[in-house]
């Protein structure tokens, strides 16, 4: 029987460790009907798979991937951000590889070989910038214009510092979550 994304969060949110799920689109032919078409999930992931900064180790994230036509949409809600980083915004980045014990095993940021050079590097990757609320919790959703190859990108890392629009940085590695793309 498949998964409803009902099921999955309910059964994420009651702690059952979900690393990755897929979940079958649900209304493919919304469109047909005349209805604006829906950002069916196709992943679930659940985490942090890794967690590089014992000082958050209470946080939690659930990551959501859709496509639609030919763009891919990712939203990242992270939950149990200690209390003193109300306010602080965190740079989050797709990553090429799967989390691995050291920070550096996610690898690069996923760039886009599609789109062009001379694009700005925002558009090339797809960025996810979380802003703390005071109750610990942080979300982000981004619309990245083309689709993520199959295998291309791995994982959602979370850095210590807003993301550099000129280079993309945001610093040291906290969190990674894999994401299978």
């Amino acid at each position: 029987m498949p998964l409803t994304v009902r099921a999955a969060l309910t059964l994420a949110t009651a702690g059952v460790a979900l690393a990755s799920l897929p979940v079958p689109a649900m209304a493919r032919d919304a469109s047909a009907r005349g209805e604006p078409p829906r950002e069916d999930p196709h992943i679930i992931s659940v985490g942090p798979t890794y967690v590089h900064d014992p000082a958050y180790s209470g946080v939690r994230t659930e990551i959501l991937v859709a496509e639609q036509g030919r763009r891919t949409i990712v939203n990242l809600k992270a939950t149990g951000f200690p209390a003193k980083t109300a306010g602080r915004t965190f740079g989050a980045h797709v990553h090429r590889k799967a989390c691995g014990k050291n920070p550096a095993d996610a690898g690069e940021h996923y760039r886009d070989p599609r789109i062009s050079s001379k694009a700005p590097l925002r558009d090339k990757e797809i960025w996810l910038d979380l802003k703390v609320r005071r109750d610990g919790t942080a979300k982000a959703r981004t619309v990245h214009r083309g689709l993520v190859a199959h295998r291309a990108a791995g994982s959602i890392v979370i850095h210590a510092e807003p993301t550099d629009p000129r280079s993309g940085g945001a610093g040291t590695r906290l969190l990674c979550t894999n994401v299978p793309f």
